[in-house]
């Protein structure tokens, strides 16, 4: 498998590129959001046909703090899979699973002083929430590739290698999830009206939206490590040579 070369992408290139790759590895990727994501979905499936979070409430934590977790591994697994593709390599999924465990504390420590900061930032008002999150969009990815001294040193990273491209994160968030918005939506209207004139549909349609919705875990993750590889190189001249330093990986020959 031949290496890609690394280069600067417009929106519309990051967002086609990811697309690319979840086609190209889709098996890896819905393998990986199902390990991490399954159980969590599983539990809020099971919350919302059981009464709602006042019946369940224990669950319903559980599955969000499960939820979050997963999400963490996801982008791991996500991250070496995309870098793996850049070098050449063919990934799999046990082998990204590996990495994004070994990385995990780094990703938790990442992750959680990126949800507290924009936590933070919403109480106050909502544009200075957005402004965070667009600033800490790729926290995790420069904690999991860099050679940083602990997790939360990815959050000021994540901030300097944003400067000046803040409105490209806010417009990558924007697209997915419109997108995302879009399509389940559309499911979501022909599974109802399937469900209305079959009400026995109704439970395997909400378990297949579910399950189509894994599919946002790993995809977002591609993006964001997509746009971290794009700043990198815009700003730093990142190659895969520093790419491969920094994974242990030696880059495919073509």
């Amino acid at each position: 498998m031949a290496t890609t070369q690394l280069r600067p992408m417009a929106l519309g290139e990051i967002l086609d590129a990811s697309f690319a790759l979840l086609r190209r590895h889709a098996g890896v990727f819905f393998g990986i959001a199902i390990v991490c994501q399954g159980l969590p979905t599983a539990l809020g499936l099971f919350v919302q046909f059981g009464g709602g979070p006042q019946q369940h409430f224990g669950l319903y934590v559980a599955s969000q703090i499960l939820s979050f977790v997963g999400y963490l591994i996801v982008t791991g697994a996500s991250i070496r899979v995309v870098s793996q593709a850049y070098l050449g390599h063919e990934p799999s999924m046990g082998d990204a699973l590996d990495f994004a465990l070994s990385k995990m504390g780094r990703s938790f420590s990442a992750g959680f002083a990126s949800g507290i900061l924009i936590g933070l930032a919403c109480i106050l008002i909502i544009i200075p929430g957005i402004v965070v999150a667009c600033g800490l969009a790729v926290a995790v990815q420069a904690a999991v590739l860099e050679p940083l001294a602990g997790g939360t040193d990815g959050v000021g990273r994540s901030w300097n290698l944003t400067s000046g491209f803040k409105w490209k994160a806010f417009g990558l968030y924007f697209v997915v999830f419109v997108l995302f918005g879009l399509f389940v939506l559309g499911f979501g209207v022909i599974a109802g009206v399937a469900a209305a004139l079959f009400p026995p549909l109704m439970v395997p349609a909400v378990i297949g939206l579910g399950l189509i919705s894994l599919f946002l875990y790993p995809f977002i993750s591609c993006v964001f490590t997509l746009f971290y590889y794009d700043l990198r190189v815009r700003k730093e001249a990142f190659d895969l040579e520093l790419l491969s330093q920094h994974l242990g990986i030696a880059a495919a020959r073509a």
